[in-house]
Order: C-alpha cells, then sequence, then structure tokens
C-alpha cells in the first residue's frame, strides 16, 4: 500500500496533476480533481496543486542553498524546518505590471520568528550521544509528539 494513505485522510478531496500514477490513488480518496498541466492549465476553480509544489521548490532551494544534502535519517528535521520557514510568511499584495493583483508570501521579521522559536523550545534540551549526534530530550513526553 502507498505510504500516501498513512499521511492523508480518505475524507480527503485529492488535488493533484494528470499524472497516470494518481488516477489508481485518486480512487481511494472521497473526491479526486486534477489539473492538466501539459495543456498549461494549473488551476480550475478551487481545483491546484501549487501549493504542494510551491513546498516541494522551498524544500529543493533549501537543498541546494542550506543543506546540500538530505539525509533519510534526518529527513524529518529538515522537513520540520521547512515547514516552521512555510508558516511564518507573511502574504502581501502586489501589483504586477500589468496592473494585476498579486499575493506573494514574504518572511516574518525575523523577531517574530525568533520569538515564535524560543516558544516552541521551552522546556526542550540537546544531549550528546557518545558518538556525538545529537539526541533530542523532552521533559514531558507528550511534548515528544
Amino acid at each position: 500500500m502507498p505510504p500516501v494513505f498513512n499521511l492523508i485522510s480518505k475524507d480527503a478531496h485529492l488535488m493533484t496533476d494528470e499524472h497516470r500514477s494518481y488516477q489508481s490513488i485518486g480512487k481511494w480518496f472521497t473526491a479526486h480533481s486534477t489539473v492538466n498541466h501539459s495543456q498549461k492549465e494549473y488551476a480550475r476553480g478551487d481545483v491546484y496543486n501549487n501549493t504542494a509544489e510551491s513546498f516541494s521548490a522551498i524544500l529543493n532551494r533549501a537543498k541546494q542553498g542550506v543543506f546540500h544534502y538530505l539525509s533519510r535519517k534526518h529527513l524529518k528535521r529538515y522537513l520540520h524546518e521547512i515547514g516552521f520557514r512555510w508558516d511564518h510568511r507573511i502574504p502581501e499584495e502586489k501589483t504586477t505590471r500589468k496592473g494585476l493583483k498579486k499575493v506573494v508570501m514574504r518572511p516574518m521579521p525575523v523577531i517574530y520568528t525568533l520569538s515564535s522559536l524560543l516558544a516552541k523550545a521551552f522546556g526542550r534540551q540537546l544531549l550528546r550521544t557518545p558518538n556525538g549526534s545529537i539526541m533530542p530530550r523532552f521533559h514531558c513526553l507528550a511534548e515528544a509528539f
């Protein structure tokens, strides 16, 4: 069974592009809609997959510019960091040269991001293992999940 079934509720409305592999997976969900990128269709009403593609683009830029390599062992940590950056953006409306309104996302000011990070770090500590790697330790077991 594909891992997607462990990550997405069966009650979800799955939105994908037209790739063939999604057609069989889509049958398992309450609803499945597609956009046809090969026909230059990127959104149709409320149907689009731009959010997933945007997150993937941010991950790829981080891999090239910051991480350089994503190990399987620490992949969860890399994804959490990218998710944190994603959650700490502010929508800003801009006007294009053609006069169209467009929403772009910009990072939150550093002081707000740092404040949020410190609030999430309260009650946690990082310990070194005998081989020198980092082992997170939680003061409360419930905080570990």
